[in-house]
């Protein structure tokens, strides 16, 4: 007797679907060349064509908690080689921006962060917090004598309120992936699942540091380095952060301004070129070929490293030459960005990097990107 599935679409995440930028995904008439032609999907259940039917389909659930969307690297070997213009590449980008936005906690940051229409408001408030602690602590005044931020506004306050914005971020970044987790069990979960997540998580590091399945892509591989800079660049400047705070301010008692030849103000500067550089490369392919077609996270997440890399880097050589009508402005600017990228971590595109090692890591323990189904014990 044959077996009978009702499938009941979701129309609101169809709509849902297209805005976020896979409204190509109706052309798909399931030729299977996106799955052929992809060299990173696993020969168990490869992507993306299933999950351009569940698209079709409204299968938000299905769809969200699919660990083969994070296997996808956006390479666009599928979506140059579709015979329809169907653009499975694009619609698999779509999932995965959506699926933060859907395990978001709390989960209205997740639609705050997605939609145009909140920018305002997402900016709004770091400008009004920020306002308001530069007059309780700090100075919009420059004093005469030697320029220094402190003056603008005071370490401690800075530190108060970014501190405990990164631990806030962790914990909301940690209840998000844990739902994405539970999720991928409950609704792709092999009875085979072998391993640990800590093994797993470390069999999936190199590769990840190493960004190597960048490199197996056919089409578009100069975007390997954009995101090998952005990485880099983000990882030096976050180490940067932690040595001045915790190892020069609270262990040595050494304040800023350090000097240029310090050479961990050398890392912060060779980080924030990588995060130019590599900003530059994305931009540059998001005009041109492939990757011309983005979504409002893409541009967030480049405006981001290019207001983070320019302020920052701007703020040490205005200091040096004592420019001091643009300085303060420029600082504010910088803790503006910063603000954002610390409070917005777990919405924004930067998640992306938390749940592509969970949806990885997921793979490797349910033996997804290893071996067949039938394989599995």
């Amino acid at each position: 007797m044959s077996e009978h599935h009702i499938v009941e679409p979701d129309l609101k995440f169809i709509k849902d679907m297209k805005r976020a930028g896979g409204d190509s995904m109706k052309k798909c008439f399931q030729c299977a060349t996106c799955s052929v032609v992809c060299n990173l999907t696993p020969d168990d259940s490869p992507f993306p064509r299933k999950e351009m039917i569940w698209a079709q389909w409204g299968q938000k659930d299905r769809l969200l908690s699919d660990p083969d969307v994070w296997l996808c690297h956006q390479c666009n070997d599928c979506s140059e080689k579709c015979p329809r213009g169907a653009r499975p590449g694009d619609v698999l980008g779509a999932v995965r921006n959506m699926s933060f936005q859907h395990f978001a906690f709390p989960r209205f940051m997740g639609t705050w962060l997605s939609r145009p229409a909140y920018l305002p408001l997402v900016l709004g408030i770091p400008f009004a917090l920020l306002w308001i602690l530069i007059g309780m602590y700090g100075n919009w005044t420059v004093p005469e004598g030697e320029l220094k931020y402190s003056n603008f506004l005071s370490v401690a306050a800075i530190e108060g309120i970014y501190i405990t914005l990164f631990f806030l971020a962790v914990i909301a970044l940690a209840v998000g992936v844990n739902r994405f987790w539970k999720s991928m069990v409950h609704y792709h979960g092999e009875k085979g699942l072998m391993g640990a997540p800590v093994p797993n998580l470390l069999s999936v590091l190199p590769g990840i540091l190493a960004h190597g399945r960048f490199k197996e892509c056919g089409e578009n591989k100069d975007r390997y380095w954009g995101h090998l800079g952005i990485f880099y660049g983000f990882l030096g400047a976050a180490t940067t952060t932690g040595i001045f705070t915790v190892v020069y301010y609270y262990g040595l008692g050494i304040h800023s301004p350090y000097p240029m030849s310090n050479p961990v103000k050398m890392l912060g500067n060779i980080s924030a070129l990588a995060l130019l550089v590599g900003a530059l490369i994305v931009t540059f392919k998001r005009f041109s070929g492939d990757d011309k077609k983005s979504s409002y996270y893409d541009w967030s997440l480049i405006v981001l490293v290019f207001g983070l890399g320019l302020t920052g880097w701007a703020s040490q050589f205005i200091r040096l030459a004592d420019m001091r009508s643009i300085a303060y402005p420029n600082y504010f600017l910088h803790l503006l960005f910063v603000f954002y990228f610390f409070a917005y971590l777990p919405y924004s595109k930067m998640a992306h990097l938390a749940y592509r090692t969970v949806g990885m890591v997921f793979a490797r323990q349910a033996q997804r990107d290893l071996v067949a189904k039938e394989d599995i014990a």
